[in-house]
Order: C-alpha cells, then structure tokens, then sequence
C-alpha cells in the first residue's frame, strides 16, 4: 500500500496542566472548546495552534504488513473512553459500539449539582476531520451532546498524565478535562506519551526516517522504537530510560514483525489527504502547539476504535 507523507518540521513536547471549567456558551456550534476548529467557525482557541513551516517535500513509502502483523483476536472487553475533571467535579464514560456500519456510543455523565445523564452517541459529521474525535448525540428531543476528544498530555487534577484533553458539551454548558482511552484492542500508541523522547530520538537518529511504527519495553531499563525509512526499509532503536541514551539501532529482518506493528503510525508531519486509507489524529500540548500526528490505518483495521467484546462463536 503507498502512502504520501509531506515532510515539514513540528515543535517538541511541553508538558502541562489540564484546566477543567464548566461554563455557559452562546453558539449553538457544538464543538470542541479545547480542539483544532476551522478558520472560519468563529471559534478560536487560546494559545493558538504552532503551525508548521518550511518546504514541503513528498515521499511516498510501503509499510511491509506481514502475516499476522494486523492479526489478532477480538478483544473480550469493550472500547471505552474515561473522561474527567473538577471545577465543578465530573467524570464521564464513553463506550463504543457499532450498529448497522455506523459507530456509536453508550454515553453517561455525573456532574456535581446536576441530575445523572444517559444518552446515545454517533460519530459526528466532522469526526477525526479536523484532527480530534467528535461525537454528538442521536436523539432530537433530548439534551445536546457534544463530546470531542484531542489526542494529547493533558494533566488532570490528581497531577496523571492522560492521553487526551477532552471539552463535553451538554446544552448551553461545557465541561473541560482529561480522557483516556480503556478495554478494546491494544495498540501501542497508548503507550506514546511516556516513550514520546525515545520515539524522536530513533526517528532523527536513522536517517529519512519517516514514521513510527511500534515502541515497546524489552526490559525495564530500556525502551525499544521501531521506524519506517523512505526506502521502506525498517529499523529498530534501543533507548537507555535512565538517560535517554541511544544504545543500539539495527536495520530489521522483514519477518520480524510484531502483532499490530504498524496498526497506528506516528509522524511528525501530516499525511496525504488523497489516501482514503489513512484517518489522521492531531496530537496537541496544553497551549495548542501540534506535537505530530497519529494515523490510523482503517483498511487494515476498519474496527478503529470500535472493537467491543466478542460475540457468540467468535475468537
């Protein structure tokens, strides 16, 4: 399968706090407080995402899906996204499903001073198009649900780091937190943020690399990244924790590959937006900075972020 990547510069990784606030809004657009909008939704965002700059350069590569690289059993517990936040205290549960082709989700919020809220999700119209999930909900008599979930290190109250920054909207009121991602079949960018130093050094230590590809832990001392080069060639970097020291990089075998290697890519430069295949996700800091991208693969796992726990007779 060839893709396209378009090789520009992003900026490093920043830490920081995750505000969570609940407030009254005027719009009637239901969408992300805390997420990448359109220039011309009459939205802004603080901070301002930095955008990229430099030529751009086109390089087009084949990652070697082999055997039972994308293989693997259903998962026997379902796809949920945790959300929460304080000021005032809620917690929030997204689980997902799909009926009839469509994605959707079982969706619950507890919010302090407010009833318990139940309803059904859907993907929204502009899901994963700006590069953040949106869901919004399926029933025209009831509340307005708007839920969006930002890939990114967003720090929740108890000072956890989680992999999303998230903006629920119920109505006319928003509620700002952290999300992070349970159950369903594991992927090993959940694994991104806390190997995010080891991934950047493989990917400048091996040259016209183009994309991660897998990162994993063969001991507890080190952390191993693999990369795509421009020649679709394959290497494997092993990072010293304790120091964030390279301490080997070998070109790999084509039969050494693991089980969902390569299901979700990490790049620091964004996709071709002709590859049908290919659904891109932004990765942002706390003041909107892009730290790079995640794509998902969706011909080879058209189950993104869906997979729920086996039916009756599968395995």
């Amino acid at each position: 399968m060839f893709r396209s990547l378009l090789i520009v510069a992003v900026g490093s990784l920043a830490l920081g706090a995750c505000a969570s606030t609940s407030q009254g809004v005027s719009s009637n657009d239901m969408v992300s407080s805390i997420s990448p909008v359109p220039a011309d939704s009459g939205i802004t965002r603080e901070g301002g995402g930095a955008s990229s700059s430099g030529a751009s350069v086109s390089s087009g590569f084949v990652y070697p899906a082999i055997g039972s690289a994308f293989a693997g059993t259903r998962p026997e517990t379902p796809y949920v996204m945790q959300a929460s936040g304080e000021q005032p205290y809620w917690r929030s549960n997204a689980e997902f499903y799909e009926l009839d082709g469509e994605i959707h989700a079982e969706f619950s919020l507890i919010a302090a001073d407010e009833a318990p809220l139940r309803a059904d999700l859907r993907q929204a119209p502009d899901h994963m198009v700006h590069g953040y999930r949106r869901f919004v909900s399926t029933e025209s008599d009831g509340a307005r649900i708007s839920a969006a979930y930002q890939a990114g290190p967003c720090v929740d109250g108890m000072g956890v780091e989680r992999g999303f920054f998230t903006s629920i909207r119920i109505n006319d009121t928003i509620y700002e937190g952290c999300a992070r991602e349970t159950g369903g079949q594991w992927d090993w960018s959940r694994d991104l943020l806390t190997r995010f130093d080891a991934i950047l050094i493989c990917l400048d230590e091996v040259p016209d690399a183009l994309a991660a590809v897998d990162a994993y832990s063969p001991t507890p001392e080190n952390t191993a990244v693999r990369v795509l080069r421009a020649d679709h060639q394959r290497f494997e970097c092993v990072i010293v924790n304790e120091d964030q020291r390279l301490a080997s990089v070998r070109e790999l075998d084509i039969t050494e590959v693991h089980l969902n290697e390569g299901r979700t890519i990490f790049t620091r430069v964004p996709i071709d937006e002709g590859n049908a295949c290919l659904s891109e996700e932004t990765i942002i800091n706390s003041a909107g900075d892009e730290l790079g991208y995640l794509v998902h693969d969706l011909c080879q796992n058209p189950r993104t972020h869906v997979e729920g726990p086996l039916e009756p007779g599968e395995s």
